[in-house]
Parts: C-alpha cells; structure tokens; sequence
C-alpha cells in the first residue's frame, strides 16, 4: 500500500465518510461480527498454560469451554 505525504492539509482527499454519518456505526459492529467470527472459540477460559493428565482430560476441558 503506498504512502502519500501531503505538504498541507488542502492537498489532501476529502474522507470518504462523514464523521457524523450514522453509517459510522453500522461499519463498526459489522467489523467486529466479522472479527468474532474470525478469532474462532477461545481455547483456555484462563490465561496462561494448563496441563492436563491425558488428551481425554484436555478434550473435556475444550468441550467445556465450547459449551459456555
């Protein structure tokens, strides 16, 4: 994506949405339905590394998680 540098606030284009376009909003919560449906199930309800005695064990753990 290239960089552009203006010398003045006039050279720049205008935006291409108003800041007051009730739009605004709409783009917003749609990106983050997006993003949800992007970053998948959340592994580990707890940060940080846990161990389990068996793949059974950490297969419960998953569906627990999965079902909450």
């Amino acid at each position: 994506m290239p960089v552009f540098r203006y010398r003045s606030i006039a050279e720049m284009p205008p935006p291409w949405r108003e800041a007051d376009d009730p739009g605004n909003l709409r783009a917003v919560a749609e990106m983050m339905a997006l993003y949800r449906r992007l970053r998948g199930v959340r592994w580990s309800p707890v940060p940080g590394v846990r161990r389990f005695r068996s793949a059974e064990e950490a297969d419960a753990a998953m569906r627990d998680v999965e079902s909450s």
